[in-house]
């Protein structure tokens, strides 16, 4: 989905909650969160940090009703079913 909006260079999936080291392997300039992390102690340090190496974070509205957890396993089947 992010992919196809026009705006957008590239879109990477990234697995784990080490963003920093994701922002300098990739090179991204923007990093889009849920405003749930928002006032969060790591979401305060993931401001900190990415400010530091030039990275806006910019907070979305939270969807209660969309889990991403369920996001995941849909990535990870679409995924896993790709390198077949």
């Amino acid at each position: 989905m992010v992919r196809a909006v026009k705006h957008v260079d590239e879109a990477v999936v990234d697995t784990t909650l080490e963003k920093i080291e994701a922002g300098r392997q990739v090179g991204f300039h923007r990093l889009f969160r849920g405003d749930d992390w928002r006032g969060t102690a790591r979401g305060k340090q993931w401001g900190r940090d990415f400010a530091a190496i030039g990275v806006e974070v910019v907070c979305l509205p939270y969807a209660a009703h969309v889990s991403s957890t369920s996001l995941r396993r849909i990535v990870s089947v679409l995924a896993a079913t790709n390198r077949h």
